[in-house]
């Protein structure tokens, strides 16, 4: 009995510290208050203890949704943190407040109080209007051993408890594990049990049909569009920036059957083409197999005798040493986050922000790399700005009817938008390795299989080399078929039911015409997220607001 519950313990120790958040949040309060004019404000008060010294917490919300087939995009304003130093940062709809100061470390118990304002989180329904909000957002990877809400709605209202509602639990599940009480226009309550890491709370309150000021076809019009164009003055200044600054030097490329040393496949695929999509962190895993960190088996189950389905089953073999770029810790960490064995089908809609974090951290790395001049990388961060303030021009002009100055406007945000990527000039080192990238992708995309049997002849291990930078590039399928019948069987790393103990000429083949559709079924899986739903239903980490939040 002592055996088991060290081994227990020393489970609970090493999980804990693959999340590495180090804290637990020990109160979690909310309180929101509702105004008639159509916004409303939260502040939420958050008691922690850190078990180890850390700058301070971080609290994601995401700022667009897909609801009801609708898509959303609200705003969160006047955002503060009392008495304490924080950062905002943008990225991929959501909106991360980094709280602390980056030069000093806090631990034991803290309290953080942030305060926001929302606008446009109503679904605005024909007989009703609805608030539905994500209090505290299923994405917090500790867990919340209590917590409370307070909201506060305008006068002049009666709520029944058929009026509103809260769901408890993980994304997408419909538990009752909180209380509500409506009194004096205040909907208030707490949750009954403490809540795992990754569970929630959202609440649905159902309100009449005008007590919310609803935008006027204009406003929405101006909130739709208003991103659309830049004022059409700014072409010839975007036409001096780009060939001032921009434009890369032509040059005659060269084949290459070796990528660039020292560059991972994961930053090869966003310096490329100067954009950080799922399929180059999805390159990681190939990446990993060729270097003995982990296996993966392709797994056909079977139902009833006759329906079947393909999984996945990742198995950790090491650990990552040290000194890795972060995005590779941020993704084995999370894969591995519950055990040294994980299905792909456990990972759905489980994955997505750790996906998010890890382009994110690759499109940093390639920064840091400064592959770019600093002039072009300069405008490339302007034009954004530039763009969004000539839009407001351009509207301010149709609305005036001055409809030859609004297209002109509009004109501009189009060049702005073409030429915003050819906009990164690549400094000296960053166009040499450029070259190198580009006729190693040139040899990819038209391969010789007489060379490729010579490389394989000098390296057999050039197949395992290659294959992630081939999908970090999205020519994976065609470059696996070019090496059929040159093996007898797939990379040790990757096994299926299917062909697992067959030593035919046909493993390889058949590895190579399922592995694409396979990493397109893994690549699926990790950027899916759950669906939402608002009036007449609805489930934990539903509606607006969520996210979650982590320590830094």
């Amino acid at each position: 009995m002592p055996k088991y519950f060290l081994a227990l313990s020393l489970l609970f120790f090493f999980r804990g510290a693959a999340f590495a958040e180090y804290f637990v949040i020990d109160q979690f309060d909310i309180r929101i208050r509702i105004d008639k004019s159509g916004y409303f404000e939260v502040t939420e008060t958050i008691d922690v203890t850190f078990s180890e010294a850390r700058h301070g917490i971080y609290r994601a919300i995401p700022y667009r949704f897909r609801i009801k087939g609708r898509k959303y995009d609200i705003s969160i304003y006047d955002v503060s943190a009392e008495g304490r130093p924080f950062r905002r940062e943008r990225e991929g709809g959501v909106l991360r407040i980094r709280i602390g100061h980056p030069d000093l470390y806090v631990e034991g118990r803290q309290r953080y109080i942030l305060t926001y304002k929302v606008k446009r989180a109503w679904l605005f329904e024909e007989n009703h209007t609805e608030f539905y909000w994500n209090l505290t957002g299923n994405e917090w990877e500790v867990p919340i051993n209590a917590l409370n809400y307070r909201i506060q709605l305008p006068e002049n209202l009666s709520l029944s408890p058929d009026d509103y509602q809260v769901f408890t639990g993980y994304a997408g599940q419909q538990g009752s594990d909180a209380s509500a009480r409506w009194a004096n226009g205040i909907l208030a309550g707490s949750a009954t049990r403490p809540f795992a890491a990754g569970e929630g709370l959202t609440i649905a309150i159902r309100l009449p049909v005008d007590f919310i000021r609803r935008p006027s076809e204009f406003e929405s019009f101006l909130h739709h569009y208003g991103l659309l164009g830049i004022p059409g003055a700014l072409l010839g200044l975007l036409g001096w920036l780009f060939f001032r600054y921009g434009r890369d030097e032509p040059f005659a490329g060269m084949a290459h059957y070796y990528p660039p040393e020292g560059l991972p496949p994961a930053e090869a695929g966003a310096f490329i083409d100067d954009k950080t999509d799922n399929r180059d962190v999805i390159s990681l895993l190939p990446y990993w197999g060729g270097q003995g960190y982990l296996a993966i088996r392709e797994i056909e189950e079977k139902f009833l005798g006759i329906f079947s389905s393909t999984d996945f089953e990742f198995s950790k073999l090491k650990s990552l040493p040290a000194g890795l770029p972060d995005y590779e810790y941020t993704v084995f960490n999370r894969l591995f986050r519950d055990g040294d064995e994980v299905r792909l089908s456990d990972l759905k809609d489980q994955f997505h922000t750790t996906l998010r974090t890890a382009r994110s951290q690759v499109q940093q790395k390639v920064r840091n790399r400064k592959l770019h001049t600093p002039q072009s990388r300069m405008a490339w961060g302007v034009l954004p700005v530039a763009a969004v303030a000539s839009a407001v021009l351009g509207l301010f002009f149709m609305s005036m009817e001055q409809s030859a100055a609004s297209g002109g406007m509009f004109l501009a945000a189009v060049a702005a938008a073409l030429i915003r990527r050819p906009m990164l000039k690549k400094s000296k080192e960053g166009m040499e390795l450029y070259r190198q990238l580009y006729g190693f992708r040139m040899f990819v995309d038209k391969a010789d299989r007489n060379r490729i049997e010579r490389l394989l002849a000098e390296d057999p291990a050039y197949f395992e080399k290659t294959l992630p930078f081939a999908i970090a590039f999205g020519m994976a399928k065609a470059w696996t078929q070019n090496f059929e019948g040159l093996f007898g069987e797939p990379p040790g790393w990757y096994s299926s039911s299917s062909y697992q103990y067959s030593k035919s000429s046909q493993s390889f083949e058949s590895f190579a015409s399922s592995f694409d559709a396979g990493m397109q079924k893994v690549q699926s899986s990790f950027s899916s997220s759950p669906g939402s739903s608002g009036g007449g239903g609805g489930s934990s980490g539903g509606g607006f607001g969520g996210g979650g939040g982590g320590s830094w």
